[in-house]
């Protein structure tokens, strides 16, 4: 079972190295195998085993990766959740999983006593602390477990056994659970590893939350020995302290944080010298933000393309095609990792040829076993074996994946494409403007139109909460989206002849509004639906 091979060889390997760190505490390769073996031994005596579901429902901390760790060890899957959700979305994620169990930070199971499980355990009680703890022996010393837990052997797991079921981030409405077998996990991390090429004295941070499908690319580093840095929560000032003080090599982010990031008041005084390289995904790089990042951090850039129905990441642009390709354009998605193969199709499901816009498909070891307890779904997304992503784009000679807009968000207007996302970055080529969103709205002449959204104000610090979202804060506000005396920092005549420089006619927006704030998942995705309404 590769999760267990990863800890296995990390303690053999590497065992007095710090396998991860949290704002609390760290722990050794050796401490961490320790550790999830106990815990496993320790829910199994609680009546968890094989196959039962367990729920995760806490902010990033080291008991989250040892929870996923010790129930991959036990055979039963890990359920991870989001902890921004409502009562009522959390109830229906944990009804419709089948959830028994659930492990979680204190004060989030305090705000949903309603659910429907038989054993909770708090990950920052004393409960868990038991569960962890090594157990004395017959002589009263620490050793090896003595009695029942000792007696329970581990079962056997294969590749083929479900190891997770991972929830997709809903930005079109209800999450579906994707399942996810210890194959899946395997061979993306064997790809991945080929084509990153990790090295064990890595340390990564990570900015990103472990409750959804980018904690493969987490998985990943931890199999090639890197030590892990997790954050309880995204903020420039928190990314930037642990960056300096555990001279990371690397981070793990989404755009709008490292937009952050540079607008951050501490950025100008951080000693970044040990970064070499910036990994970035879930939604594109805007072309002014990769320029300014790059004349500002002396490092590479990785982008990471993935989705979570075929497994996480499964191409890659990588620091060298960062270099050679930043030509102004935007960027590509990068090259299939080995072991996952790509293809373009038509509306029709044929494949297209090189240069044709279509959309992505993708099929290998990665791949879901489908979505819990939802065959029409998963059929529905499925082409003789390989997955859509919903992606449109193209593959050229040499193997890069271009991507044009999402499948769901293009307009049809008068029989014409219009991208949103094309709109989107020529309004983002304003100095003016912060964050923008494009989607298209019922039109009596034309069918559709597009409608844009904009976030305006003059570059400055900028602050976001642990869900990714930027509030106003008094240690590093937001910069202002009005003038002193009320007015937009940017009109909308001037933003529309800035786009006339840049688009055709027929991709202009027939409207524009100026909004405090472009809703995001906290992968960074535009919340589009929410914006329809």
């Amino acid at each position: 079972m590769w999760l267990g091979q990863v800890l296995h060889r990390g303690r053999q390997c590497f065992g007095d190295r710090t396998a991860l760190i949290d704002a609390e505490r760290s722990v050794t390769w050796t401490e961490l195998d320790e550790r999830t073996t106990r815990l496993a031994r320790g829910l199994a005596a609680r009546g968890v085993s094989r196959g039962d579901r367990v729920a995760i429902l806490s902010l990033d901390r080291i008991e989250v990766i040892e929870s996923y760790f010790a129930l991959a060890k036990l055979g039963a899957l890990f359920v991870p959740l989001n902890h921004s959700l409502t009562a009522p979305e959390v109830t229906g994620m944990v009804r419709r999983t089948g959830v028994s169990v659930i492990l979680g930070e204190a004060a989030l199971l305090d705000r949903h006593p309603e659910l429907p499980v038989r054993l909770r355990v708090a990950v920052d009680g004393p409960e868990y602390a038991e569960l962890t703890a090594p157990r004395t022996t017959r002589a009263g010393e620490e050793g090896e477990e003595d009695g029942d837990d000792a007696s329970f052997r581990l079962p056997d797991v294969a590749d083929s056994d479900l190891a997770a079921i991972l929830h997709t981030s809903a930005t079109t409405g209800r999450a579906k659970g994707v399942t996810v077998d210890h194959g899946s996990f395997r061979g993306i991390s064997l790809g991945w590893l080929a084509t990153a090429a990790p090295t064990d004295d890595m340390v990564l941070v990570n900015c990103c939350p472990l409750y959804h499908g980018s904690m493969t690319v987490i998985l990943t580093y931890l199999a090639a020995g890197a030590t892990v840095v997790l954050l309880p929560g995204f903020t420039p000032q928190r990314a930037l302290a642990a960056l300096e003080r555990h001279r990371a090599t690397h981070v793990w982010l989404v755009p709008q944080m490292l937009r952050f990031l540079l607008q951050s008041k501490g950025m100008a005084g951080a000693d970044l010298g040990s970064l070499r390289e910036v990994l970035y995904g879930a939604a594109p790089m805007p072309v002014e933000l990769h320029a300014e990042a790059t004349a500002r951090l002396d490092c590479g850039f990785r982008q990471v393309y993935g989705m979570t129905e075929v497994g996480g990441p499964f191409a890659t642009l990588t620091p060298d095609d960062h270099r050679t390709l930043a030509t102004g354009a935007p960027l590509p998605a990068g090259r299939v990792i080995p072991g996952m193969s790509v293809r373009v199709l038509d509306d029709a499901g044929a494949e297209l040829p090189l240069g044709a816009v279509g959309e992505i498909t993708v099929r290998g070891p990665g791949l879901m076993r489908g979505y819990w307890n939802n065959p029409a779904a998963t059929e529905e997304i499925t082409v003789d074996g390989w997955i859509r992503t919903g992606d449109l784009g193209l593959l050229d000679e040499s193997g890069l994946i271009h991507l044009v807009d999402r499948r769901k968000d293009l307009i049809l207007r008068a029989g014409q494409n219009v991208y949103p996302a094309e709109i989107e970055r020529a309004l983002l080529t304003h100095p003016l403007v912060r964050d923008a969103a494009v989607v298209g709205v019922p039109d009596a002449d034309y069918g559709e139109v597009p409608t844009a959204y904009v976030v305006t104000g003059p570059a400055g610090p900028a602050d976001t909460t642990a869900d990714g979202t930027p509030p106003h804060t008094t240690d590093d506000p937001a910069p202002p989206d009005t003038t002193a005396d009320g007015a937009p920092a940017v009109t909308r005549a001037e933003l529309m002849a800035h786009l006339a420089e840049r688009l055709a006619p027929y991709k202009r927006p027939r409207h524009l509004e100026f909004i405090d704030q472009v809703p995001r998942s906290p992968a960074g995705k535009i919340l589009k639906r929410l914006l329809r309404t």
